[in-house]
């Protein structure tokens, strides 16, 4: 578990106390926040992330602030909201296309789809956003993320912020243990893309929560979309920042046999301003900033 430094920051807001007695009790806060997101709030302390056969995320020991991160990943409604307040238009929808992946393509195929962004993350033939308010939205960009959280106030999750509320004190590979359950996340089930054997229950998304939380109360985070996050990995070349983003915890997509980041210690990078039908993000919040909005 994580050592907690309970006088750490307690003026910015009483919630921090009531977050680290919770913490020692073994349990963390949830409280609302901005745009219907709810948020478990992640106290001050160190932590241990990364592994030791992971060259790009290596066993180490990080000291965190406190910071509060979204149970879910932010859906279809809540960046709905987003756009009709600030009339928003993603990278998608300038381009004009996005990315697509369906049942039955070869394993690592896309199609740049025309028509394809947010409001049709499969394309212009797939179900629109209204018919998928409670997935994670889709088919935005690291630099979509970005607008998005910086309207309602927050921030993407750093890598090591990512990882610490996904681990929710746990040492193994997955939230719930050390060997991958197929039925506990949303993942690409089968030999080839050429056919999902279901047994998660979904082929594409799936709706936030619909898989068991991790102990600290947070969905998703193996499997369904690819979060984004901020920085990216120690093995980055100065200057990647410009045009790539990090991802955690893998996709609908991804399989053993293609993209397996499904897991609390691989990192993915992707283009800032690229939009893939499997890319989506979780939001995160300093306590100061989150404390001034009520």
């Amino acid at each position: 578990m994580a050592k907690i430094d309970c006088m750490h920051r307690l003026t910015t807001s009483a919630l921090l106390l009531l977050a680290c007695l919770q913490a020692q009790a073994g349990t963390h806060a949830i409280q609302a926040g901005p745009n219907n997101h709810l948020l478990v709030i992640v106290p001050a302390g160190d932590h241990v992330v990364g592994s030791r056969d992971a060259p790009r995320n290596p066993e180490r020991t990080v000291t965190l602030a406190a910071y509060a991160i979204a149970t879910t990943e932010t859906t279809n409604a809540q960046f709905a909201a987003f756009v009709a307040a600030t009339h928003y238009i993603s990278d998608a929808e300038r381009l004009g296309t996005g990315k697509v992946s369906f049942e039955g393509m070869a394993d690592w195929d896309w199609d740049q789809i025309k028509g394809a962004d947010w409001r049709h993350p499969m394309g212009p033939n797939g179900q629109s956003w209204e018919e998928l308010k409670d997935h994670p939205v889709t088919q935005i960009s690291g630099a979509d993320a970005e607008a998005y959280c910086q309207w309602a106030g927050g921030r993407l999750p750093t890598l090591d912020e990512w990882e610490v509320a996904a681990r929710a004190g746990t040492k193994n590979k997955y939230p719930w243990g050390p060997k991958f359950d197929p039925k506990m996340a949303n993942t690409w089930n089968g030999d080839t893309h050429h056919h999902n054997t279901r047994e998660d229950g979904f082929v594409y998304t799936a709706p936030v929560k619909s898989f068991p939380p991790n102990a600290w109360g947070l969905y998703d985070v193996i499997g369904n979309v690819f979060e984004y996050c901020s920085g990216l990995p120690r093995d980055a070349r100065p200057g990647d920042e410009a045009h790539l983003i990090a991802g955690r915890g893998g996709s609908w997509w991804c399989s053993f046999g293609t993209c397996h980041f499904f897991n609390l210690v691989d990192i993915g990078r992707m283009d800032r301003h690229g939009s893939l039908a499997n890319q989506g993000f979780r939001i995160a919040f300093d306590p100061a900033r989150l404390a001034a909005k009520k």
